[in-house]
């Protein structure tokens, strides 16, 4: 037999090794349930970026007229902007947010400013999912890359077990741990796999479109990245700066209303408002598609000079359009946000099962890791904890760098803990007890600061939400309720998200 040309290994170097790729194993697991809980927390971005300003009264409708007041009075407040954004509500964002490229303002159903906007934490929560903290440009492909692992792993998972449809409902509560956390992991998956694949892949999509608009202006438009975003977005044209009396963006929403009725305007951008060049964009929604919106152009006068074809063009563009809808659930109503909750929350207890099989199965073998076991069960409920504990904080006046710094630093400080405790039962119960106390303090904190927006039905809604939850987190280990299985190091909970 001839002999091996890989070098022989000691069994130390070869138990350093295996450690060393657990640990990255449990690195690029934990990127990636930040990255699942983050997205399932930000389904509801907007109630909680409402919740966490509410300096207006609900606007469910705007006027024309309002709207032409309110672009005057950004104009007046900013006259040197080169765009002009009017936000206009929804059903499902009762809100009227004005401004320009210096920063943007609540407004009135009249279309006077009434307020600042900054949602610290919400900025931090959605910068969290987009690009894990990171630089936008390298942040967004380590994110995409965690998507096409996650389609990878979705679609491997379907191939290794021949039976997962034929055992969709069978899901042992009692006996062997790791059959449990097997079979937990197995059925979420085969139940959620529908909503896994089609947010991975469109996560994917949306991530790599950096890299993909790099190659594709290189092959395609000799290497200018202006040419490829107007074939995809439109061209604006040349810019004639002379003076011109303000685009009317009342006569616009009146003219999409004759003849796109069935177009629900939620977003009016005047571009380079003031000048003889300015003319405007009105996103209009179509609730039948799953595109972003369509995008219909105006000239100054409100005249309508035609449309994007998102809803009707070629297929490509429609496509491009719609991933945005598709991965955040942002169609169909409340409704549908509940159910991409709810799945996200399924996703991510996946993730922590997939990972608990692992160190089950290594404590079978007589190799466990408690030090590790017990840093990823800090880490499982420890980032809801820390999400938590932000948005806490973010009220009190911190800002999106200070929350970022403490989430991350924060994190690896609670992992450091579960690798000096060593028990991830233990350690679960402090991070979900941390979780409820963080929950109930945000709500504490926001009752106090904004008591005079407790007569708006939003804030109260949102603020209920997190109180049955932190009492619940909470409640739990102060009245000493366990489960049956509560003394084994492998309890089922300790490190369910």
């Amino acid at each position: 037999m001839a002999s091996s040309i890989w070098p022989k290994s000691s069994k130390v170097r070869v138990a350093r090794s295996l450690s060393a790729h657990s640990v990255m194993g449990l690195v690029i697991s934990a990127l990636m349930f930040i990255v699942c809980l983050s997205g399932t927390v930000a389904m509801f971005e907007d109630e909680i970026g409402w919740w966490e300003n509410p300096v207006q009264a609900p606007v469910a409708s705007v006027s024309p007229e309002a709207a032409q007041t309110a672009a005057r009075n950004v104009m007046a407040q900013q006259p040197d902007t080169t765009h002009l954004y009017l936000y206009l509500p929804r059903d499902n964002w009762q809100r009227f947010v004005i401004g320009g490229d210096d920063g943007l303002e609540t407004a009135t159903a009249a279309g006077e400013m009434s307020g600042g906007y900054e949602t610290p934490w919400n900025d931090f929560l959605i910068h969290l999912h987009y690009y894990l903290s990171l630089p936008t440009s390298f942040g967004m492909i380590v994110v995409a890359i965690l998507g096409v692992m996650l389609v990878a792993m979705a679609i491997s998972g379907f191939l290794a077990h021949p039976r997962i449809f034929r055992d969709a409902f069978r899901l042992r509560r009692k006996g062997q741990a790791r059959l449990v956390q097997a079979d937990l992991h197995n059925r979420l998956s085969v139940w959620t796999a529908p909503f896994t694949l089609a947010v991975a892949i469109t996560g994917a999509m949306i991530g790599l479109f950096a890299v993909v608009a790099m190659v594709l202006a290189q092959t395609s438009f000799d290497g200018d990245n202006r040419a490829l975003s107007e074939a995809i977005f439109g061209a604006e044209g040349e810019i004639d700066e002379s003076p011109a009396a303000l685009a009317d963006v009342g006569a616009a929403l009146i003219t999409l209303e004759e003849v796109a009725p069935e177009a629900s305007p939620f977003l009016a951008i005047v571009h380079d408002p003031g000048t003889a060049s300015q003319h405007t964009t009105i996103y209009g929604e179509h609730t039948d598609r799953l595109v972003y919106g369509e995008m219909y152009e105006f000239d100054a006068g409100g005249a309508l000079v035609g449309d994007s074809g998102f809803t009707s063009g070629e297929a490509g563009k429609q496509i491009a359009m719609s991933t945005y809808r598709l991965h955040f659930g942002d169609f169909g109503g409340l409704a549908m946000k509940v159910a991409y909750f709810v799945f996200g929350l399924a996703l991510c207890i996946t993730v922590a099962a997939g990972l608990n099989i692992y160190f089950l199965k290594r404590a079978e073998a007589g190799r466990g890791l408690p030090r590790l076991e017990a840093a990823w069960a800090a880490l499982v409920w420890g980032s809801p904890a820390l999400l938590a504990a932000t948005l806490a904080i973010s009220l009190l006046g911190a800002g999106m760098v200070a929350l970022t710094g403490i989430f991350w630093l924060g994190a690896l400080a609670l992992c450091a803990l579960g690798l000096a405790v060593k028990d991830q039962v233990k350690t679960a119960r402090w991070m979900r007890l941390g979780l409820g106390v963080s929950l109930l303090l945000a709500v504490g904190v926001h009752a106090v600061r904004f008591a005079e927006s407790y007569q708006w039905p939003h804030v109260w809604a949102v603020s209920a939400c997190f109180v049955v939850a932190g009492l619940v987190l909470v409640g739990r280990p102060l009245m000493g309720l366990r489960d049956a299985r509560s003394t084994s190091p492998h309890h089922l909970a300790s490190s369910r998200p």
